[in-house]
């Protein structure tokens, strides 16, 4: 049922009921052997109906006790939805358009800005927070706890709140978050599996984040696609299930393997080398990413794909040929050098994308 943003006493149904019946609210008081001050009262909505009322309404206007009490109860539940709304109603601005856009796709609301009382309230309910001050302290306990936010911190970024939120809840709600709740993680199961991570990560398919997925959940870690809000400059993350169970959480933004890989195994260095319970975010522009964690990340992850030789063994090379031939022979997919490369500057953004695999839409459950 969709909520209105108005409350009908249930003096109303009354008052209907007197003129239907050609009666006075005198008249009505005399028959329910109350004054005519209580009956104007109730028909105005400034009275409650109590259940002794309830009882003589029954058995004067023919309607049972129970849904005059129903009846009673919607119109104080909705008088004070309306009043909290109307509270709520100044936050709506704190939350970012795309976040609102998000909710409304994944139909955790229906409200825009035109009800923007309801848009908080079911922004909080979303998120679990009975007030925005509970929002907000539980954000403020996440960025020095669980989800230590020191990326942000270091580097001196900015990141909406809301849109971070949304998209970290649509997560918790989601199954392989649950699921991973009863995982037992174990980092050195983790570190002997990277050799066959990385071997399934050279040859992107359609069902490579499905296999990685599974194979993490092997060791202990949570691997999830989450759709990002519009506008969340992020390409992953990780953080810890009550700093027991990491979570590996990816936007998938742009779908294209180099970006996709070189995340995930960047987000493993952080959970193998990192301590516990922070949270670390991997940014789509290069400008956010210079702490110490994201450059150990980094390095991990580059000495882990690429070996001694780095990143320089493509040095030099343009066609597409050489490059896949390279990334053949040192045993990682082409996009993933591309993308490096890209990074580096050791190649025009406008080459060797044909060698990028496209892997949106690949991660199913």
């Amino acid at each position: 049922m969709t909520a209105t943003n108005y409350a009908v006493a249930p003096g109303e149904y009354l008052e209907e009921w007197i003129d239907d019946h050609g009666l006075s609210q005198q008249r009505v008081a005399e028959l329910l052997g109350n004054s005519r001050k209580q009956v104007n009262e109730i028909v105005n909505g400034r009275a409650p109906i109590t259940s002794d009322t309830a009882m003589r309404l029954e058995r004067v206007v023919g309607i049972p006790a129970k849904t005059w009490l129903k009846y009673e109860a919607l119109y104080r539940a909705d008088l004070a939805r309306i009043a909290d709304e109307e509270s709520l109603a100044d936050h709506a601005g704190e939350i970012a358009p795309s976040a609102a856009t998000y909710l409304r796709d994944i139909g955790a609301t229906t409200a825009t800005m035109r009800s923007p009382g309801r848009l908080v309230s079911d922004f909080l309910a979303f998120h679990g927070c009975g007030t925005w001050e509970a929002y907000v302290h539980l954000h403020q306990e996440a960025s020095q706890g669980e989800y230590a936010l020191a990326a942000l911190k270091d580097s001196g970024a900015t990141l909406d709140r809301t849109l971070l939120t949304t998209w970290l809840r649509a997560a918790e709600l989601a199954e392989p978050f649950e699921r991973g709740r009863n995982y037992n993680y174990d980092a050195g199961q983790l570190r002997a599996a990277l050799p066959e991570l990385r071997t399934r990560a050279a040859t992107p398919d359609s069902t490579m984040l499905r296999d990685i997925a599974h194979m993490l959940a092997d060791v202990g870690v949570v691997f999830m696609v989450v759709e990002p809000p519009k506008k969340l400059p992020l390409l992953g993350m990780t953080r810890w299930i009550d700093k027991r169970v990491p979570v590996i959480q990816q936007t998938g933004r742009w779908g294209k393997d180099g970006f996709v890989i070189w995340t995930l195994f960047h987000e493993l260095g952080h959970v193998l080398n990192d301590p516990r319970g922070e949270m670390h975010v991997e940014y789509s522009t290069e400008k956010k990413r210079n702490t110490a964690a994201e450059k150990g990340a980094n390095a991990f992850a580059l000495d882990l794909l690429f070996g001694e030789g780095g990143i320089s063994q493509f040095k030099g090379l343009t066609y597409n040929r050489e490059i896949a031939n390279k990334a053949r022979e040192i045993g990682i997919a082409p996009g993933v050098a591309v993308h490096q490369m890209h990074r580096s500057r050791l190649l025009d953004y406008s080459f060797g994308n044909e060698l990028c695999v496209d892997l949106a839409g690949g991660f199913t459950e």
